[in-house]
C-alpha cells in the first residue's frame, strides 16, 4: 500500500462536511469517504455502502490492524453501518455525522462498544 499517498489524501479531506450519500469533496458519508480514498490513491473501486464494503477483503483481528485496513462499526441495528480507515496507534479516519471527516480513537467508548470488525482490502480490489 502506498502509505504516504493514502495519508496525504486523508489529511486533505479532514474537515470535509458529512453529507449522507456524499461522494465528493463537497460532502462525504462514511462509505463515500473510504471509497474516495481507495479510488484516488490505490485505484481500487470499493462498493458504495458500508454493508457491501464489509463483504470485501479478508477479515482482520483488532490486534492485527495495519494502516489502510477498513474498520467497521454497528451504530444502528446489528450490521455494519459505519466504516473508516485505520491509520495507526488505535486511530482511524472517517466521516462523522457531527464533525465531518475526522480522526478518532478506536478506544473511545462510543467506537469501542460498536466495533464490528475489520477488513484488509487487496490493492486492486479484485478479491471479494
Amino acid at each position: 500500500m502506498d502509505r504516504d499517498r493514502v495519508l496525504l489524501e486523508i489529511l486533505s479531506l479532514l474537515g470535509v462536511p458529512y453529507r449522507y450519500g456524499g461522494n465528493s469533496k463537497g460532502g462525504l458519508d462514511c462509505s463515500g469517504f473510504t471509497a474516495w480514498v481507495y479510488r484516488q490513491t490505490l485505484s481500487t473501486l470499493l462498493p458504495r455502502s458500508a454493508e457491501d464494503q464489509f463483504s470485501w477483503g479478508s477479515s482482520v483481528e483488532a490486534g492485527d490492524l495495519q494502516f489502510g485496513d477498513l474498520v467497521f462499526f454497528s451504530t444502528v441495528g446489528d450490521g455494519p453501518t459505519n466504516v473508516g480507515i485505520y491509520v495507526e496507534d488505535d486511530l482511524f479516519a472517517h466521516a462523522s455525522g457531527s464533525a465531518g471527516v475526522t480522526i478518532s480513537s478506536l478506544e473511545a467508548p462510543y467506537y469501542r462498544d460498536r466495533f464490528l470488525g475489520a477488513k484488509r482490502i487487496p490493492r486492486n480490489g479484485a478479491e471479494r
